[in-house]
């Protein structure tokens, strides 16, 4: 469903209209017109694409896309409200290199991009995505400042701050057959989840097979959606498209342990570096 990034107005609103129960009295805490609000309501169902409230005389309710979206909406404000609170006080300015891998995921990044442009306006953010052994070659070359890579559980790549679990995902009713190798889709090397999965269905005595296979995560999400195999994905990633990961293949396949995400940075950069990494720490820290 969230298939691109949401203004935190808009995220706003919609608490708003679900703790108030009606578009009057979302008008009134927000202090705009009923028709300001109405506008809002369709400029963000026409973003989602789906229908997030029905109307009932004067009171609203959220529709079941509308639930899922007010729990993101809410850590959206959360994420906010942390930055606003504890990092306000320091101006950054000047520029920070950025480097982050795709399977951190726009969940978490877009709030936390958003409320680091309001509050540090000054800050020039150069930001880039890559696999992990690429960013921290980068951030080794003093051609990055700060980097957000990924590794397997109890690496010390870095210094970690957000656990995930990983999840298998895929059509496995339909896939999974018996006496059939394991179709999968993959990254290719090198990447660390690659030859994590391929250990995880060796040990298990299953065979496997490797199906599709492309450099963007995107892509590879894609192929997975229109039945070309099987896939590990972290939580994160599976915002909106929780329905990828079934409990039947959870069932069938061995469980796939936590990926972890780490921080680096340049530990000789300037003080908007150092800060910017605090922001960065703080935040993930706290979801």
């Amino acid at each position: 469903m969230l298939n691109r990034a949401i203004d935190p107005v808009l995220m706003d609103m919609l608490v708003c209209l679900a703790e108030e129960g009606s578009f009057t009295g979302a008008a009134e805490r927000m202090h705009l017109s009923q028709q300001a609000i109405s506008a809002q309501v369709k400029r963000l169902e026409g973003l989602v694409g789906q229908q997030i409230v029905t109307r009932s005389h004067q009171d609203i309710c959220l529709t079941t896309s509308g639930e899922t979206l007010l729990i993101y909406a809410r850590q959206v404000l959360g994420i906010a409200e942390r930055i606003r609170r504890q990092f306000s006080a320091v101006k950054l300015e000047g520029s920070v290199r950025f480097g982050f891998t795709p399977g951190f995921g726009l969940p978490m990044l877009f709030p936390l991009l958003t409320e680091i442009r309001r509050v540090h306006p000054r800050l020039e953010l150069l930001c880039e995505t890559g696999r992990t052994i690429n960013l921290i070659s980068k951030l080794d070359a003093g051609t990055l400042d700060v980097i957000i890579g990924a590794q397997q559980e109890g690496n010390k790549r870095g210094e970690t701050l957000l656990r995930e679990k990983l999840l298998w995902v895929g059509n496995a009713e339909q896939i999974l057959r018996e006496n059939t190798p394991v179709p999968l889709v993959m990254l290719p090397r090198p990447t660390f989840l690659r030859d994590h999965i391929f250990q995880l269905l060796d040990n298990a005595d299953m065979r496997w097979t490797v199906f599709f296979e492309s450099d963007d995560v995107m892509a590879a999400r894609a192929a997975v959606q229109s039945g070309w195999g099987i896939s590990l994905f972290n939580r994160v990633l599976l915002s909106g498209d929780e329905a990828l990961a079934t409990d039947l293949a959870q069932k069938l396949l061995p469980d796939a342990g936590h990926v972890e995400f780490f921080l680096r940075h340049n530990s000789r950069g300037n003080e908007t570096i150092k800060s910017f990494a605090d922001v960065l720490r703080s935040v993930i820290r706290d979801l």
